[in-house]
């Protein structure tokens, strides 16, 4: 959802999904000026049904839903058989397919350069980071990115920082373990 930002949006918004299903994984952040929402929600509607009381319940934000359930798949007919066999039962939804990873917090503020944001999260891809919040600002001529991320467990932490500063000469970085006790 995004839509410009007013007193009491927030809870609209809430109440009104809230409204049509369960309210899991979110994120909010004001964008010059306009309210940006993502939220993961699970709902017994359609997505289309959703989108559409969205859409009326909450006036002046635009709205866009997107069912994130993988699609079923039938398996194929068991050989000589006219009956296909009957499909496992799908753990359903997203699940963990790796060793755990390096869990650190990354913050990066230097000048307002247009380059800054790719050349930094096209380091973290290099070395199969997941980036799983991020935050960017910019006040001015500084240009400021705070991301918790999840390097892999082989990470070189140490040689990532240096092709980071080697990369963005002029800014700081710095680069945390992020304390599992906050998250």
């Amino acid at each position: 959802m995004i839509g410009r930002d007013r007193p009491g949006a927030v809870a609209e918004v809430t109440r009104a999904v809230a409204g049509g299903g369960a309210i899991g994984d979110s994120s909010m952040s004001l964008l010059g000026g306009h309210l940006a929402m993502t939220l993961v929600v699970s709902a017994g509607l359609s997505r289309d049904l959703l989108g559409e009381s969205l859409t009326r319940s909450i006036p002046g934000l635009a709205v866009a839903v997107t069912d994130l359930a993988p699609a079923p798949v039938d398996p194929p007919a068991a050989p000589g058989s006219a009956v296909p066999p009957v499909p496992a039962a799908s753990p359903g939804g997203i699940t963990d397919i790796g060793p755990p990873g390096l869990a650190y917090a990354l913050t990066l503020h230097g000048p307002t350069r247009t380059d800054v944001l790719p050349v930094a999260t096209g380091l973290l891809a290099e070395v199969g980071c997941a980036v799983t919040s991020m935050t960017t600002r910019v006040a001015g001529n500084l240009f400021v990115l705070v991301a918790d991320v999840e390097l892999p467990a082989q990470a070189d932490v140490a040689s990532l920082m240096r092709a980071m500063a080697a990369a963005l000469d002029g800014f700081r970085i710095a680069f945390r373990p992020a304390d599992p006790a906050v998250m």
